[in-house]
């Protein structure tokens, strides 16, 4: 275990006597929360974002991938099981390595569900080969679409981060 992961541990026992439950308080004061604001609706329901960086991790430590959500707050997205988008958080090793999949969220029925405007929309799928994020390493967008796609409009994606123990 690292110098962290001995302080959490050290620090779960004093909060343990303090509230019942101390990993989530030590989170808060340990995790890292990016956001990303997509500032303009699709041009189209077609219309697709390649891989995009948003965020790299300026630490001399490896971060994982947690857990991440979107709010769209131009409007909502109706759910089609056949015409639909693909929502991808993914990661990259920061030295030209390719892109890997962290999260994903798809519009379709059978995922997500309808999104609601200004509603958080959790990200479904957890790739767990590819959460870490290391010193360097980019957290990227990706908008995929499926037969003839939905428009995804204005939003913020959160991803919440955790240092490495």
């Amino acid at each position: 275990m690292s110098t962290l992961g001995d302080f959490k541990h050290g620090l779960a026992g004093l909060v343990q006597s303090a509230s019942g439950a101390p990993q989530p308080v030590i989170n808060q004061f340990s995790d890292v929360f990016v956001q990303y604001l997509k500032a303009a609706a699709d041009g189209s329901a077609a219309a697709t974002t390649a891989d995009t960086l948003f965020y790299s991790n300026p630490y001399d430590f490896t971060m994982y991938v947690v857990s991440g959500q979107f709010v769209g707050t131009g409007a909502g997205i109706t759910a089609d099981n056949t015409n639909f988008a693909t929502l991808a958080v993914k990661t990259n090793n920061g030295v030209g390595g390719a892109t890997a999949t962290a999260l994903t969220l798809t519009t379709a029925i059978t995922d997500s569900g309808n999104i609601s405007q200004n509603q958080p929309k959790a990200f479904t799928l957890v790739t767990a080969a590819n959460v870490a994020l290391p010193p360097g390493g980019g957290l990227w967008l990706n908008i995929a679409k499926a037969a003839a796609g939905v428009v995804v409009p204005v939003g913020y994606f959160m991803v919440r981060l955790q240092k490495a123990e």
